[in-house]
């Protein structure tokens, strides 16, 4: 209230009182003319008193709003300065996990690129090798040249290795796709049954040629063989895999690979050494890979080969047995070196006990293996006939094209 209005409304009460002098008299006989002034003066004064004590109170009043407002507003400003420096807080500890996670993914990418060199390398010392006929000769020039002995190219005999025009033209597309990075993925799942459920994926690898035909390992993996190749191969399917399961844990797919491995790249110490060296820096990759050896390789394994088993299985890796041609077989051995799955062909059960080359009934095939901690996986299931014969036997998991044929695994 302003001032003015104080001394409008005070000004009022003193012509009130004023006019409460005069008439007062008049109309009251009890009030003289002389005590009418003294009456008038409390009028004046308590009508001024009342209205001072009301404008205070209204002043209170105002003064308590303006106070509670100002409560709200520092409540506000301390809720925002503390939510900004909790979203500051978020925003650092964010900013430091991608710090980590970069460095992790850096450093897993270094470790991933150093394994890959490796593997170049060693094809290329492969071909180096393979190319040193008279210093300069190509081996597709000189499809006799198939081997190197005391650092000098040794001619085949007649009737060599290489002998068709075909098996030079496959051999040169293998060579040129380790080269140029054309080794693709193909997966197969790996289904739990009787649920039908995608449990695991095998992985293969195919050849693609310049003009994008696809060459499967039936077609060359004998000349691999010959020429020393297959672990080149291999190796690059164990590089395919690490890459699959950084994508599949970047998605939070719960899922893992079986990965073939042959007794070469088993047997070559240099490579397992660097590999080991690899995972004892990515320890989460043990869980999401399996390594698939043939029970020939694992049967007639010196004791290298048995050592960097040891060493793979000591970083967590799980092994299965695969290429498996009778079921005699050491199953608490197995299970020490840290075997959990038997892969067993469809036949093997449908033709009756006698292939199985073990005095065991096929219905218990599956309690014979789970004493010991192995689980059985029946491959080359082809269609639902076999299916429903195979589920009589309780088998634990189940693979084949009636499933699912191996399909290019998607590189983003």
């Amino acid at each position: 209230m302003s001032i003015l209005l104080h001394a409008i409304i005070v000004a009022s009460y003193f012509v009130l009182a004023t006019a409460f002098a005069l008439l007062v008299p008049e109309y009251v006989p009890a009030v003289t003319s002389t005590i009418a002034p003294f009456l008038a003066g409390w009028v004046f004064l308590g009508s001024a008193f009342a209205h001072y004590a009301f404008s205070q109170s209204e002043r209170a009043r105002k003064t308590r709003e303006e106070m509670n407002l100002m409560r709200r507003q520092t409540r506000e400003i301390a809720e925002d300065l503390l939510n900004t420096q909790t979203q500051a807080l978020q925003i650092r500890q964010a900013l430091e996990q991608v710090g980590r996670a970069g460095e992790q993914r850096v450093s897993q990418m270094v470790s991933e690129v150093k394994v890959l060199q490796g593997l170049i390398e060693s094809f290329s010392q492969k071909q180096a090798q393979v190319s040193l006929v008279n210093g300069q000769m190509d081996i597709a020039e000189r499809p006799h040249l198939v081997a190197v002995q005391g650092g000098k190219a040794v001619s085949a005999p007649s009737g060599g290795d290489l002998r068709t025009a075909e098996d030079q033209e496959v051999l040169g597309i293998v060579q040129e796709a380790l080269r140029l990075d054309r080794v693709d993925v193909y997966l197969q799942p790996i289904v739990s049954l009787p649920q039908r459920k995608n449990r695991y994926y095998e992985c293969y690898t195919r050849i693609r040629s310049e003009d994008g035909a696809v060459i499967g390992p039936g077609h060359y993996i004998g000349l691999a063989e010959r020429e020393g190749l297959v672990s080149a191969i291999d190796n690059m399917l164990l590089f395919r895999c690490v890459q699959l399961i950084r994508r599949t844990q970047k998605r939070n797919y719960d899922t893992a690979f079986f990965c073939n491995i042959s007794r070469e790249s088993l047997a070559d110490t240099s490579f397992i050494g660097d590999f080991v060296d690899f995972i004892s820096e990515n320890l989460d990759l043990a869980p999401k890979l399996f390594f698939e050896f043939g029970q020939a390789d694992i049967e007639s394994a010196p004791p290298v080969t048995i050592g960097n088993l040891a060493r793979l299985a000591d970083l967590g890796f799980r092994f299965s047995l695969d290429q498996v041609t009778h079921l005699n077989l050491d199953l608490p051995g197995l299970s020490a070196k840290n075997f959990r799955f038997v892969k067993v062909d469809a036949n093997f059960f449908l033709s009756g006990p006698a292939n199985m080359g073990v005095d065991i009934d096929a219905a218990d095939i599956k309690k014979w293996l789970d004493r010991d901690g192995l689980d059985l996986i029946v491959e080359k299931i082809e269609d639902e006939k076999q299916l429903v014969e195979l589920l009589d036997f309780g088998i634990d998991f189940g693979q084949g094209y009636l499933f699912g044929e191996p399909r290019l695994s998607r590189s983003d």
